[in-house]
């Protein structure tokens, strides 16, 4: 019996040590020290994908080097391992799209901007309308991304993320590698922001200036027209480009006037919109031109000669040939022997100055008319310093002033012009920014004579909606001519030699 317990109690003894030492070897099994989790999560995220750089057509290769560069993953801090388990945090650095395109658009206007400037027709930056040119859009695209990915440092986001490994037979496995791999920018849209902001881009004109000096560019002969019906007008005006002129102003030109079944002349190009027709006034024929242009410079004048005091003289028709004038108006005649009267300003310099004498007009660099009364300035340096701060590029010196800013300022007596008689008239008005009226006031043979006072020339201007209005040398010399052709009947029906011309010129040098 004593023996049969020994027996068992060895056998229960055995289990037990059996027992304890599999719980040992279980246990050395279980913190037994495991690899490195930290190289383990650096190897793990190199296995997953990076995001791409944008796409760019043209992008300089050194630069999208350097945008790609921008992109990293990297295990950021100690790892801390707990048995089977490892918690370590990764940072993650990437372009950031909305960054990258802030203020995209305008950087881009500002190229725009500054290649209108130096453009000289639209067809360089827009093929249709005010759609811009496809090529023109990328280039602009293209180098404020360039000057933006060369520091691309400057344009990225970071976000620190914790991750888990779990020890899982016999390696360290990185969990959520699905979900991490979405907070990467992977698939970075192609041209990020193109279309947003090309469609913002806000269209800007040629800069049309021309020299102050010089004939205007020569006219395009396809430009010209004639019509006797008034509805080719209105569609000619309902062009896209008529539109862009005129610019949303009111018009003078009425298809429903009666237009004495006469000829209407026009010229349309992208700098110069002129209509030129003709219509009773007071029992007498008013010859109108109205005219919008692109850039007041394309308002000019021209001496006989190109020269002050040059005492020869021509017919205003060779005038405009040589100065290319697209309409053409006889001017102050201002060497008809009258002295110093009003102020004679050419190519932004006073010449003469009749300082107490005339109402002058002058053309500043907006192309506003300015009036200068009698006894404005003192002297002739305080002329010039006025011509000086206003951009004044030329003047007239006959008068008087109709309309000032709207008020009919028309005198009732004036030293020149026969202001009470009745007379074949002239004047020149602004209807508004760069829109002009030009208006004579003729008969035809035999009534030479059955013409008009300076009051009704006034009324005419103020009905014709002008706000400003100054009066030039009428008589025979009031003369109004498109491409070259005289268009009103001239008192006695021929020209008078005359001393000067103010015309409108194209902008448009020919391609």
């Amino acid at each position: 019996m004593s023996r049969h317990r020994k027996k068992r109690g060895f056998r229960v003894f055995s289990l037990i040590l059996l027992v304890l030492l599999v719980c040992v070897a279980l246990g050395l099994a279980y913190f037994r020290p495991r690899p490195d989790a930290g190289a383990a999560l650096r190897d793990a995220l190199g296995q997953l994908p990076m995001p791409e750089a944008p796409s760019l057509s043209g992008l300089d290769s050194e630069v999208a080097a350097a945008a790609a560069r921008c992109f990293s993953l990297r295990a950021d801090g100690p790892v801390t391992q707990s048995y089977t388990r490892a918690d370590g945090t990764v940072t993650i650095t990437a372009l950031d799209e909305a960054r990258l395109t802030e203020g995209l658009a305008e950087e881009m206007q500002a190229m725009l901007t500054e290649k209108a400037a130096s453009a000289k027709r639209r067809t360089e930056l827009y093929a249709d309308g005010d759609s811009l040119l496809p090529e023109l859009g990328m280039s602009f695209y293209t180098a404020v991304m360039e000057k933006r990915l060369a520091h691309a440092e400057d344009y990225c986001r970071q976000e620190t993320l914790p991750v888990t490994l779990l020890w899982t037979r016999g390696s360290w496995v990185l969990q959520d590698t699905e979900a991490l791999s979405s907070r990467l920018n992977i698939g970075f849209p192609s041209l990020p922001g193109y279309e947003q902001a090309a469609a913002a881009l806000e269209p800007v004109e040629p800069h049309y200036a021309l020299p102050l000096s010089g004939p205007g560019p020569v006219p395009d002969m396809s430009c010209y027209g004639m019509t006797t019906n008034p509805q080719d007008i209105v569609d000619l005006l309902s062009s896209s480009t008529a539109q862009r002129l005129i610019g949303g102003q009111k018009l003078d030109f009425d298809p429903n006037r009666d237009m004495l079944g006469r000829a209407i002349y026009y010229y349309l190009d992208e700098t110069i919109l002129a209509i030129v027709w003709q219509q009773d006034e007071h029992g007498a024929i008013g010859t109108f031109a109205e005219v919008f242009i692109a850039d007041a410079s394309q308002l000019r004048r021209k001496l006989a000669d190109d020269s002050f005091g040059s005492y020869q003289l021509y017919y205003a028709s060779e005038m405009a040939a040589e100065a290319n004038g697209v309409v053409t108006g006889s001017g102050d005649y201002y060497m008809n022997g009258r002295g110093d009267f009003g102020l004679v300003v050419y190519e932004g310099q006073l010449l003469r100055a009749g300082l107490h004498t005339g109402q002058s007009c002058l053309f500043d660099r907006s192309g506003d008319m300015l009036f200068v009364y009698e006894d404005a300035f003192s002297s002739t340096e305080e002329a010039q310093r006025f011509i000086d701060e206003n951009g004044v590029s030329f003047s007239f010196s006959w008068g008087p002033v109709l309309i000032d800013h709207g008020e009919d300022v028309t005198p009732y007596d004036y030293p020149i012009g026969e202001v009470r008689d009745t007379y074949a008239r002239c004047a020149i008005g602004q209807l508004g920014t760069r829109h002009y009226l030009l208006m004579t006031i003729n008969c035809e043979q035999p009534d030479h004579y059955y013409l008009v006072t300076l009051r009704q020339a006034a009324d005419s201007m103020i009905a014709h909606g002008c706000y400003n209005a100054y009066t030039l040398d009428g008589g025979q010399t009031a003369s109004i001519l498109i491409g070259g052709q005289l268009i009103n009947p001239v008192q006695f029906g021929y020209e008078r030699l005359v001393s000067d011309i103010f015309y409108f010129a194209t902008a448009l040098q020919p391609e």
